[in-house]
């Protein structure tokens, strides 16, 4: 079976940011129209229930979009050294915003990540754990 490909002109070319959600969600972000789209892709590798987020709904200057656990997000301005956290539900709606202010990050962070533990690890220390109990 062949990966279908996803034919030129398919995505807007103003996506500044994308990002991954729990099933097989994507939030990509455009940063020119403050708005977005989450989507989801199949177990045919094909786009599927797309959901727009209106334009003017996020702020325009997020130069990081970081996913974090149980489906929150962190935007990051890097010109203001401020972000934003919130969810997206499994309806695709915004939820649970947190404003973080202007001045609270600094503003020369060329990158941000988030940190999870590998799940793996995690078992083999518990299990290696109760081992020596």
């Amino acid at each position: 079976m062949t990966s279908p490909v996803i034919p030129p002109g398919s995505f807007a070319k103003d996506w500044t940011a994308f990002t991954g959600l729990s099933g097989d969600r994507i939030l990509f972000y455009s940063a020119s129209r403050a708005g977005g789209v989450v989507c989801s892709v199949d177990d045919d590798n094909n786009i599927a229930d797309v959901t727009p987020i209106p334009n003017g709904s996020f702020a325009p200057d997020w130069t990081e979009v970081i996913a974090l656990s149980g489906d929150r997000l962190l935007f990051y301005g890097k010109s203001q050294g401020r972000g934003v956290v919130c969810s997206i539900d499994d309806g695709n709606n915004i939820a649970d915003v947190t404003v973080i202010p202007p001045r609270s990050f600094a503003t020369d962070w060329t990158e941000v990540s988030a940190l999870r533990p590998q799940e793996s690890h995690l078992r083999v220390g518990r299990s290696a754990a109760m081992h020596h109990a």
